[in-house]
């Protein structure tokens, strides 16, 4: 365009004269002339902008930079790793500070936004982090750019001189998680985020990049799990984090060397005391801890992502009972618990309908209990996994109830047919008013959504009498039968039928 525009210039000067001298006009010459420098002058003022522009505007690091984040342009961790190396050599000994942060539940945010805006988010986040360390400039030692290093998605880390502030890094991190996080706007939507922190000290806790690392991962991960509220890494969180991991090493080979035994509690009908189902309960013969019960390593086993397997196991060994009932001509259901986790397995509805058809039970025999905290993690997943159960024909009860935090108008999209009453309401139900107030109107609640209601922890017959007089029709508790033995159920139940009407 620039060469088009010279070119017409230069035809304009040359050609002025002749123009002017055909039209007789002398001033013709003139006025095309100082048209000619107009348009050189233009050239040049374009030309001088573009320029400064070019100055003017930071170059993002290229893709090829191996020291910066593609995404936020910041230092990455081979950046880091140049600063941690160069400070051992140099000031070694000296103390410093690993300070790491992580982008809480992002995951979510990713869900909610998509891809592209959730990038976008990231990017504000690394802007808000650069622009409050510019402050501590003295504490913040990667370069005169930059204060913070971008570990790769939702991970930033800080390289800190603790040499003269013993509890800086500790204070910073207060600040980044408490003063940081003001909501953020993505295409006019406010978008809230959280930052979570850990700390490993130089050298005490290592002297390479990896190490120091390891371990401020470690306390995030353990202050995430609510296990730990130390900021800094403590050696007895190591300790702690080989036991889990061997553990649930262990766990892994307790189903087949037969570590791993079922229980199960009666559920009956508080009218006629008839046998309506069962609870399946997961206990651990370990050869060296002794018996643990299901509080004891499930949480650790959903934690570490090894719940499934096992909750395959047990729904194997529930449905083969209910093959067993059926032939004994039985009729009664059993329930099954299931995890968050478990709800997002995408084998899990197949899993299910194999399974039931393997051993030809009907699906309304099959109760599968879950805790409301499950639809937290991944809630249209969950819902959906609960729907595809649903449409098997399988009960779905949620268990717990009262202590959860859904609004009703979300319970009442829930596919489930039960609700449990937790047994902290039920236990001193005959010597507390609030308790009893509380159980009431727990009860109305469920009834309202046309759930049946099933009282857990009855061990009283003034308890039970008071939950036939608010209009629960189910219970189950030590007033009836402890959990006892999965492989007694069968005659067990063949006993109760002789045994009941003298109860």
């Amino acid at each position: 365009m620039r060469r088009i525009l010279i070119a017409v210039t230069v035809v304009l000067v040359w050609s002025a004269p002749a123009m002017a001298q055909q039209q007789q006009d002398p001033l013709g010459w003139l006025v095309s002339a100082v048209l000619a420098l107009l348009l050189l002058w233009t050239l040049w003022l374009l030309r001088k902008a573009k320029t400064q522009l070019q100055v003017s505007v930071p170059m993002r690091p290229d893709s090829s930079d191996d020291l910066h984040d593609e995404l936020s342009g910041l230092p990455n961790k081979a950046r880091l790793s140049q600063i941690v190396k160069r400070w051992d050599k140099q000031q070694r000994g000296k103390k410093a500070a690993l300070l790491v942060c992580k982008v809480q539940h992002f995951d979510r945010v990713n869900q909610a936004i998509g891809a592209q805006n959730a990038d976008l988010l990231l990017v504000q986040i690394a802007q808000r982090l650069q622009q409050r360390l510019i402050s501590e400039a003295q504490a913040c030692l990667l370069d005169k750019e930059n204060k913070v290093a971008h570990l790769g998605g939702i991970y930033f880390a800080l390289w800190l001189d603790a040499s003269e502030k013993q509890h800086g890094a500790e204070q910073l991190a207060h600040k980044l998680e408490y003063q940081l996080p003001q909501s953020l706007l993505i295409h006019g939507c406010a978008i809230d985020y959280q930052l979570l922190s850990g700390i490993a000290c130089y050298p005490e806790h290592g002297e390479q990049l990896n190490e120091l690392l390891d371990k401020a991962l470690l306390v995030l991960q353990h202050r995430q799990f609510g296990h730990s509220h130390h900021l800094v890494y403590q050696p007895e969180l190591t300790q702690y984090d080989q036991d889990k991991l061997s553990l649930m090493a262990e766990l892994q080979q307790a189903i087949d060397s037969q570590q791993l035994k079922l229980h199960i509690q009666p559920q009956l009908s508080l009218t006629d005391h008839k046998v309506l189902a069962g609870e399946v309960l997961i206990r651990w013969h370990h050869p060296r801890r002794g018996l643990m019960g299901p509080d004891q390593f499930l949480p650790l086993a959903e934690q570490m992502g090894v719940i499934y397997p096992l909750t395959r196991w047990v729904l194997e060994r529930a449905i083969q009972l209910l093959a067993q009932l059926q032939q004994q001509q039985l009729h009664c259901q059993i329930a099954v618990n299931l995890s968050s986790k478990d709800l997002l397995q995408d084998e899990l509805v197949d899993t299910v309908e194999l399974l039931l058809n393997k051993y030809q039970v009907p699906a309304s025999l099959l109760i599968l209990e879950l805790k409301e905290s499950a639809l937290v993690a991944e809630p249209d997943l969950a819902l959906r996994t609960l729907h595809h159960l649903s449409q098997l024909g399988v009960e779905l009860a949620l268990d717990d109830f009262g202590t959860g935090f859904s609004s009703l108008a979300y319970l009442r999209e829930l596919p489930i047919q039960q609700v449990k009453v937790d047994c902290s309401f039920v236990f001193d139900l005959h010597r507390s008013d609030t308790h009893s107030a509380i159980t009431g109107a727990i009860i109305d609640i469920a009834k309202n959504l046309q759930f049946t209601v099933v009282a857990e922890g009855i061990e009283q017959q003034e308890v039970e009498q008071k939950l036939l007089a608010m209009g629960c029709s189910r219970g189950q508790g030590y007033l009836y039968a402890k959990p006892f033995a999965l492989d007694a159920f069968v005659p067990w139940m063949q006993q109760w039928g002789y045994s009941k009407a003298s109860y």
